[in-house]
């Protein structure tokens, strides 16, 4: 997602405001998604690992308002944008929404990369696979269907063929069975469909295998 809105970023040109909206909307929709991402964290993961390692919990606490101001300072020049009215304007604050986003997106793929080494290590060290898994369905049940939906677009679009089909074999055995079919709709409506056909056949083989 952060990939995309960049890419989005670079080829728009800001001084026409129907084109520059398609980039904006795609920043808010990052915004949106990763302040609810830290929110998630700061309610369900953190607490888990506090007792255990307070020093750690500090560390992602801290980096978690840096994130928020980063996020503030991107709103806060969407906004002005918005409110411009002269070409070259625009076009200049455009391309200060390009660099903080840059800036944002950077902080925000060394601080998931700490989060996949401190913050995993911590709940395998401190928790069975039975409770972490617990802890996941606790947090998946808490998020609002919108939002829930659209982390699963960016989710679906993200990972290999193999890690689609494990996760959803999970959710298969796991879940009620219209949630397994909205993820399965998803992946057709955001895949090619070569890659969901696949999906979806290795899906069934193992079922059957099973």
């Amino acid at each position: 997602m952060l990939y995309d809105t960049a890419s989005s970023i670079q080829r728009a040109y800001f001084g026409d405001t129907n084109e520059a909206a398609i980039a904006l909307d795609k920043v808010e929709e990052a915004l949106f998604l990763f302040e609810n991402h830290a929110h998630h964290e700061d309610s369900f993961v953190l607490p888990a690992i506090e007792a255990h390692e307070p020093q750690v919990v500090e560390q992602f606490e801290q980096e978690h308002e840096e994130d928020l101001r980063l996020a503030s300072r991107l709103k806060k020049l969407v906004n002005i944008y918005r409110n411009i009215f002269l070409s070259e304007e625009r076009i200049n604050c455009g391309s200060a929404i390009a660099k903080s986003f840059v800036e944002f997106m950077v902080f925000n793929l060394e601080h998931m990369a700490k989060e996949e080494i401190i913050i995993n290590h911590a709940l395998w060290k401190y928790y069975t696979d039975e409770q972490i898994l617990a802890l996941n369905q606790k947090l998946i049940a808490s998020i609002p269907p919108a939002e829930f939906a659209l982390a699963t677009k960016w989710m679906i679009r993200g990972v290999s063929n193999f890690e689609a089909v494990n996760w959803l074999i999970s959710v298969k055995q796991t879940a009620p069975s219209f949630v397994f079919d909205g993820l399965l709709s998803i992946a057709e409506k955001e895949l090619p469909a070569h890659r969901y056909h696949e999906i979806r056949d290795q899906i069934t083989v193992q079922v059957i295998a099973a």
